[in-house]
C-alpha cells in the first residue's frame, strides 16, 4: 500500500527525459537531498538538471513520519560517546541550522506542507536510557536548548523541534526549484554516472559536477557505505481526541509516533524486533512488525480505523552520519541519512552546492564520504 503523504497529494508530471543535453550539475535522485541540492544551486544562479526512477519524493523521502528533530537517532550523551562530544554538538548545530533553513524556506517559497513548531519527545526504554535522557537534557540546556524533563513518562521535551508533511514539502520545494531554474526529469533512471557525464537508458547528461542523491540505492551508481534497512508504518483515519500530544521518539529511536493536526494517528518503526529481517530494497510490509504497530495503537486508541499501511527503504551508513562531499572519482554523494533525511538534507544540499561551486565549508570533515 502506498503511504498516506503519497497517497494524499497528485504528483506533478516531470518528462522524462529522451534526448542527450547539458546542464551545469547533474543531480540524480528526486528526493529531499536531490531536490534539496537543485533548489541551493538554482537559487545561486546556476543551471542544475534532476534525473529520478520514478516521481519526485517517491522513495523514502515519502514514506517517513514527517519529523524535523535536531540530532542524531541517538539521545545527546550516546552521541557524544560515538563522536566525542565537540563533533556531536556540530552535528547538533548542523540539525538546528537546517530547521532554521526548512521555516525560512517555507515561509519564502509559500510551501503549504503543514510546517509545526510543536516540539518532540524523547522517550526512553529502559533504565540505561532513561539516565541519558536525562544527562542529555541538562547538558544541553546549557548550550540554551530549550529542553524540560518529564519523569513520569521517563522523558525529554525538546520544544523547538518541527513536523511537516514530508510530500507536500519535497515537492513544493521542487517547484520552487524550477521556478529559480532546475529542471526535473521523472522516470528517468541513471545507469551509470562519472566526473562530467550521466548515463540514462535513453540520454547523456554532459554537465560540469554530478550529485548522486540516491541514498539507499547508492551502490548501484557509486562505491559508499550505505546499506538498505527498511522502516515500516501505518496511518489512520482522523481521530477526533488528542491521543498525542507531541511527535515521540522512543527506545533509541526504533519506536515513533505522531498526531497530526487533523487527528490521524502515524505508528512506525520497531524494526529492532526483526533486524535481519528489514534490510534490502523491497518495499513490503510484514505481519510481523505491522501487527506490533497496530497492538500500540490500540493501547493507546482502540477506536481508530487503520487506512494506510507501507514501507520505505532507508539509506544506514556505517556510523550514523551522512555522507556528502566529493569522492576520488570526482563525482559527489548526498546519502546515507539513516532514518534521518528530514534532519539533514535541507542543509546537506545546501552544503553541496557550495562544494561543487569550490567554496569551503567548515562541516565538510563531519560527512567526508571516505571518512574512516
Amino acid at each position: 500500500m502506498t503511504s498516506l503523504w503519497l497517497d494524499e497529494v497528485a504528483a506533478d508530471p516531470h518528462p522524462p527525459l529522451t534526448d542527450d543535453t547539458t546542464a551545469d550539475v547533474a543531480i540524480v535522485g528526486a528526493g529531499i537531498a536531490g531536490i534539496a541540492t537543485a533548489y541551493h544551486l538554482a537559487r545561486a544562479g546556476a543551471k542544475p538538471i534532476v534525473l529520478e526512477a520514478r516521481t519526485v519524493a517517491e522513495a523514502a523521502s515519502g514514506r517517513n513520519a514527517g519529523f524535523l528533530l535536531a540530532g542524531v537517532a541517538e539521545n545527546f550523551i550516546a552521541a557524544s560517546r560515538r563522536y566525542g562530544e565537540d563533533r556531536a554538538l556540530r552535528i547538533w548545530r548542523f540539525t538546528k541550522h537546517n530547521q532554521e533553513l526548512v521555516r525560512a524556506i517555507v515561509a519564502r517559497e509559500r510551501i503549504g506542507c503543514d510546517l509545526d513548531w510543536n516540539g518532540s519527545e524523547q522517550i526512553a526504554g529502559d533504565d540505561e536510557e532513561w539516565a541519558e535522557v536525562r544527562a542529555s537534557a541538562d547538558r544541553l540546556g546549557k548550550e540554551s536548548v530549550r529542553v524540560r524533563i518529564v519523569p513520569d513518562e521517563h522523558a525529554a521535551i525538546y520544544e523547538d523541534d518541527g513536523e511537516l508533511h514530508p510530500v507536500r514539502y519535497v515537492r513544493g520545494l521542487a517547484a520552487a526549484a524550477i521556478a529559480a531554474g532546475a529542471r526535473i526529469h521523472d522516470r528517468t533512471r541513471a545507469t551509470s554516472v562519472a566526473k562530467g557525464e550521466v548515463r540514462t537508458g535513453r540520454a547523456l547528461v554532459r554537465t560540469s559536477a554530478v550529485v548522486v542523491c540516491t541514498n539507499a540505492y547508492s551502490r548501484h551508481l557509486v562505491p559508499l557505505r550505505v546499506r538498505p534497512v527498511r522502516g515500516q508504518m501505518l496511518a489512520t483515519a482522523p481521530v477526533a481526541r488528542r491521543v498525542f500530544e507531541r511527535p515521540a521518539y522512543a527506545n533509541r529511536g526504533y519506536r515513533y509516533w505522531r498526531q497530526r493536526a487533523d487527528g490521524r494517528l502515524l505508528v512506525g518503526g520497531w524494526r529492532d524486533t526483526a533486524a535481519d529481517e528489514e534490510v534490502g530494497e523491497e518495499e513490503r510490509t510484514t505481519a510481523r512488525i505491522q501487527d506490533q504497530l497496530e497492538r500500540f495503537l490500540r493501547e493507546r486508541s482502540p477506536e481508530a480505523k487503520i487506512t494506510h499501511r507501507w514501507a520505505g527503504t532507508m539509506g544506514f551508513s556505517h556510523d550514523a552520519l551522512p555522507y556528502v562531499g566529493r569522492l576520488e572519482s570526482g563525482v559527489f554523494v548526498s546519502a546515507g541519512f539513516t532514518g534521518h533525511g528530514m534532519a539533514f538534507a535541507t542543509a546537506t544540499g545546501d552544503l553541496v552546492a557550495d562544494l561543487v561551486r569550490d567554496k569551503r565549508r567548515s562541516e565538510t570533515d563531519l560527512f567526508a564520504p571516505e571518512r574512516p
